[in-house]
């Protein structure tokens, strides 16, 4: 039960510690202006592209294919004030030769990602297919 826990310990100057048995990083609670750091939401938005991919190809692997080399370029947007995600699109570039059978499959395991589906019901996602 222990590995299944993150502490997050505030260090100063916008900087959060995450941390769970085995591994540690560092997150920054705003920009600094540079895009040095991955903020919580950039974090958020990576798990989803994270968790899509892997749906994708596990959808794949049934049907003796592979996703290798698939990609997700994903843009958060955010409400002004802190008020929340408002809208992730994703762009999802698939393997050379993917056929359209295949290409709406993929679409169907990007929309029913275990992430996707804990977000607030109110974000709007925007998935196109290249």
């Amino acid at each position: 039960f222990m590995e299944d826990i993150i502490h997050c310990t505030y260090q100063g100057n916008t900087q959060v510690e995450i941390a769970k048995e085995g591994c540690a990083d560092t997150l920054h609670t705003e920009h600094d202006g540079k895009n040095r750091y991955f903020t919580p939401g950039d974090v958020l938005a990576g798990a989803l592209g994270a968790c899509t991919l892997t749906m994708m190809e596990a959808v794949a692997a049934r049907r003796g294919k592979s996703l290798s080399g698939a990609q997700i370029t994903l843009k958060p947007v955010f409400a002004p004030n802190a008020a929340g995600l408002q809208k992730i699109s994703l762009l999802i570039t698939l393997p050379e030769g993917t056929d359209e059978t295949m290409r709406q499959v993929y679409l169907s395991a990007a929309q029913n990602c275990p992430v996707h589906k804990s977000l607030n019901p109110a974000i709007e996602f925007d998935i196109q297919l290249q």
